[in-house]
């Protein structure tokens, strides 16, 4: 007889620690919520992650709707809104269906609820010729 486990976690986990692994990695988590007029959308997801060793990153990941640019940038903004200054931006190649930035400390820090933090921070999607195509903001998961 094969018996097959399944475990997932909440959809309102926020923060995961593993206490009894070999390792004890943070990881805090949040989502990008796309305002209303913004042409381009998607489910985006923040990450950041912080290793029993201190290394330190941050990831953007999730499916993209809308952008038609091979060449574009995501920018993560000082403030609550997209016109606001530029805390990091990043270039995204080819991003039209899907997302996948790592920014390292080493690059810059940024983090969910530490340094440079980047919650309820302006998001945006920038196309290399047009200028904002979306903006968003980075916010806690709902339970």
């Amino acid at each position: 007889m094969v018996v097959y486990g399944l475990v997932q976690g909440a959809p309102q986990m926020f923060v995961w620690n593993c206490d009894g692994c070999e390792y004890g990695t943070r990881v805090s988590k949040a989502v990008v919520e796309f305002a209303g007029n913004s042409e381009v959308t998607g489910d985006l997801k923040v990450e950041h992650i912080l290793g029993e060793d201190g290394t330190n990153s941050l990831e953007i990941r999730g499916p993209l709707d809308g952008l038609t640019a091979s060449r574009a940038y995501v920018n993560i903004h000082e403030g609550g809104d997209c016109n606001s200054e530029p805390l990091h931006k990043e270039k995204c190649d080819n991003c039209q269906s899907y997302v996948s930035i790592k920014v390292m400390a080493s690059r810059k820090e940024l983090t969910i609820g530490g340094n440079n933090d980047v919650m309820n921070k302006a998001i945006s999607i920038v196309d290399a010729r047009r200028g904002i195509v979306g903006c968003g903001k980075i916010v806690a998961i709902e339970p």
